[in-house]
């Protein structure tokens, strides 16, 4: 089997991740239901957030983007034409739509998921363990030295207090040394691959800084009121915590 090329993630360099304008590209490669392209800008499924959505069309083309993974490169999977059909694309320029709406959601949800987990560091020193961002609701697993002293009317009070207030979330690239010691950085930097120095960090102004591929909004104020829906123990000094956002 031939290796396909892979395209890189152009989302990368982009930040807020709202409102993604259509852009024009060219299929490179195609193997099976996969293709990749000469380059793009949809979000692959990755730290805890799913793939983009989209649209490919061109001269006789209308494809649905199901899938996106990022292992190595950017490939897109695609349903709308069979796979000997799909194969003589190769070449066509397309025009490729990601889906607005599922984007928008996803990037509000993910910065609420920054402001969750730093909140909840603030309060109680827990830690996010883990994260699954979704449309309708999502859920971040939280260790905490003492889960018993959680409590979610103040976590949710803090978080809408400081969407209500609003705060700029910028995107930059930072070598890894800036950021340890600061305590506005909660994650555990020893999980990062150590061979990665420069990092895409996303920083919610005073409140919050991460390493992240994610999408995001431009200021906290546009996620919009959030409501924690459900908290269940996940074992030993855990909570899941799961919330969804009030539109």
């Amino acid at each position: 089997m031939a290796v396909m090329t892979m395209s890189e993630p152009g989302h990368l360099q982009f930040h807020p991740g709202l409102n993604p304008e259509p852009f024009e590209c060219v299929i490179n490669e195609v193997e099976d239901d996969w293709l990749t392209l000469d380059r793009t800008f949809f979000y692959p499924m990755g730290g805890g957030q799913p793939a983009d959505r989209g649209r490919l069309t061109g001269d006789g083309i209308a494809l649905n983007v199901v899938d996106v993974r990022g292992k190595g490169g950017v490939t897109h999977q695609v349903e709308g034409v069979d796979a000997d059909s799909l194969a003589e694309l190769c070449g066509s320029e397309i025009r490729a739509d990601i889906d607005v709406v599922w984007r928008n959601r996803l990037s509000r949800m993910h910065t609420a998921q920054h402001l969750v987990s730093a909140v909840a560091d603030e309060l109680w020193s827990g830690r996010t363990v883990g994260n699954q961002i979704g449309f309708e609701r999502t859920r971040i697993d939280i260790g905490f030295p003492d889960k018993d002293q959680f409590d979610v009317l103040p976590l949710q009070e803090k978080v809408n207090e400081l969407i209500s207030g609003g705060g700029a979330v910028t995107m930059g690239f930072r070598p890894r040394a800036e950021l340890l010691g600061d305590p506005l950085v909660r994650v555990n930097m020893d999980l990062i691959p150590a061979h990665i120095d420069m990092l895409r960090v996303i920083t919610i102004d005073g409140v919050d800084i991460c390493p992240c591929a994610g999408t995001h909004v431009d200021d906290i104020s546009k996620i919009g009121p959030l409501e924690v829906t459900r908290v269940r123990s996940k074992g030993a000094g855990k909570l899941r915590v799961e919330y969804t956002l009030v539109d």
